[in-house]
């Protein structure tokens, strides 16, 4: 279990402060959910706006009607020409992506969701760690353990598997507000064999995520 964090720890003024000379690192934050990350400051970042705008365009009635319910979404990558097409895919991304969503759950959602449910809210990972055929090779679950977080809580899971013969790793934190009206999402993938290239990095910025809630 990934304990609380201290507010200081994550709040100690990164959002404003630099320190001695200039932040190597950037802080998306979303102040009115209480939501903060970092990423290193070359990445490349894309937009609520941009996000949003995309969906829009592309969505059936379903994912029209939750796309109503982001309040706030934001992703970066190393690679300075990703497009928004890219986030919205599982297509094994060549360089790492982010992908950060906080969006209000449904009343039926907010009485059924249980740590399955978190899990399978990209990926459906239950059905496939128990074996079901759903088209999805070379399946693993790496890592799965709960995560306690000031304003939430929910499951942080690392799993893998292939998409036209390239395997890739995605590390995925599904939390809900505890009250029960707000999921946090928080996804950094990459195919396999970037993922160990960058996996000291990605680790850093997966431990900055930080949920304290709406006030």
């Amino acid at each position: 279990m990934r304990s609380v964090r201290a507010l200081g720890l994550s709040l100690t003024l990164t959002l404003l402060l630099t320190g001695c000379g200039e932040s190597s690192k950037l802080y998306p934050a979303s102040k009115a959910d209480g939501v903060f990350f970092s990423v290193p400051k070359n990445w490349t970042g894309l937009s609520t706006a941009a996000l949003n705008k995309y969906e829009k365009s592309s969505s059936d009635d379903e994912t029209d009607s939750r796309q109503s319910l982001v309040r706030w979404q934001v992703a970066y990558s190393t690679d300075p020409k990703v497009k928004v097409s890219q986030v919205f895919t599982l297509k094994p991304p060549t360089s790492p992506l982010v992908f950060v969503r906080v969006r209000d759950l449904t009343g039926p959602e907010a009485n059924d969701f249980s740590y399955n449910s978190l899990r399978d809210v990209i990926t459906p990972i239950t059905q496939l760690a128990e074996g079901v055929d759903l088209g999805v090779p070379d399946f693993k679950i790496l890592e799965d353990g709960e995560v306690v977080e000031k304003g939430a809580r929910g499951i942080q899971t690392i799993y893998s598997f292939s998409i036209d013969g390239v395997e890739q790793t995605l590390n995925q934190t599904s939390l809900m507000s505890n009250d029960r009206s707000t999921l946090y999402i928080f996804m950094v993938r990459c195919a396999t064999t970037c993922y160990t290239k960058n996996k000291k990095v990605i680790e850093e910025i997966v431990k900055s995520y930080t949920v304290q809630g709406a006030k």
